[in-house]
């Protein structure tokens, strides 16, 4: 079975691209997240740490590759930063942000999946989005 950087590594060479050590590091950050998504200025600064004195806008180009080439993910959650995800292999899931704080939860149920195909609409892909507040924010009125 294909370890995650060699599925990568392959879908980057059929499209003309290396593994460089960069992109290395960008994977690598985003295989650790803990959050699940996160911002631009969050990888690079990650990467900042493995790679001292990579430029943002290196970081930055190698994102819109991975998202070009369908490894990574990038959504606007409202009117704040884009926000990146590893979609290789990942598993299907929906996002809860709250309003107070801006904290983004992965929700693995999905609804969608849920409804019949009465009309021989077959869908391929969806996002679905849930704005509220957290219970941190609820509890301190922090909204």
């Amino acid at each position: 079975m294909e370890s995650l950087k060699e599925l990568i590594e392959e879908r980057l060479k059929r499209q003309g691209y290396k593994l460089t050590k960069q992109r290395e590091a960008i994977l690598e950050v985003l295989e650790d997240l803990k959050e699940h998504v996160t911002t631009a200025q969050h990888i690079y600064e990650k990467v900042l740490e493995k790679i001292p004195g990579i430029n943002f806008s290196t970081v930055y180009r190698n994102l819109d590759v991975f998202v070009q080439e369908g490894i990574v993910r990038k959504t606007m959650f409202g009117q704040d930063a884009s926000y990146y995800e590893l979609v290789v292999n990942e598993i299907h899931h929906h996002h809860m942000i709250c309003k107070g704080c801006g904290k983004i939860r992965c929700i693995h149920y999905c609804p969608i999946e849920d409804i019949p195909r009465e009309d021989g609409f077959m869908p391929v892909e969806h996002r679905l989005e849930i704005y509220g507040f957290c219970r941190e924010c609820l509890d301190c009125k922090s909204y």
